[in-house]
């Protein structure tokens, strides 16, 4: 049986976030349009009212970056990037790594890579991340993410710093001692916190 990292490695290749801009000529004064959810509002429409590519320009466009995933072991690219004040934010990697993107250059301002765990290893889970949550907590951007092996993070959107105050620490070693909650925890059932629940018992898909 071919295990989940020998699959990885031999499909690996690297992920590419490319950001499309317009010639200076067709630039429009335009308030800025975020897209803070996976589909842009609680409704899921994907839809945004920004109107500076048309149909009439849309063949003058050009590559002004390209975002290189390689290194995160990013496989696919299932994610739609978030962009909230200024900033991008996406998951990238098979354990849901958050990255944060200036749109402006490409260049990484920070990322976050939680340890890797048994949990991980067998989540049917893996490499399917969509996405980050979003929240502005007391005046403070927060970004969540739940990894497939059922821990869920919230991360300062500045610093990519775990939060202070939020979860409780989590007796495994490489977690940060603030900022995870783990969520097997509620469902009442006995688990090991670096195995999870054991196969017999059920199976965690989300």
């Amino acid at each position: 049986m071919t295990s989940r990292s020998e699959t990885f490695n031999r499909f690996k290749k690297p992920l590419l976030l490319g950001i499309l801009l317009l010639y200076p000529s067709f630039l429009q004064a335009q308030d800025t349009v975020e897209w803070t959810t996976l589909g842009n509002d609680f409704a899921h429409t994907r839809y945004s009212p920004a109107n500076e590519i048309t149909v009439d320009n849309f063949s003058d466009l050009e590559v002004a970056w390209e975002w290189d995933g390689a290194t995160l072991g990013a496989i696919s690219g299932r994610s739609t990037p978030s962009y909230i004040n200024g900033t991008l934010y996406t998951v990238a990697g098979a354990r849901r790594h958050v990255v944060a993107i200036d749109p402006k250059s490409g260049e990484t301002i920070w990322s976050y890579r939680l340890p890797n765990t048994e949990r991980w290893e067998y989540s049917m889970r893996a490499d399917y991340g969509k996405g980050i949550g979003y929240a502005e907590i007391d005046g403070k951007g927060v970004i969540y993410m739940i990894t497939p092996g059922f821990f869920l993070t919230a991360l300062d959107a500045e610093t990519g710093s775990p939060l202070e105050g939020f979860g409780q620490p989590v007796p495994i070693d490489g977690f940060p001692k603030t900022g995870v909650v783990d969520l097997l925890a509620d469902l009442g059932h006995p688990f090991d916190p670096y195995k999870g629940i054991p196969l017999e018992t059920g199976y965690i898909t989300g």
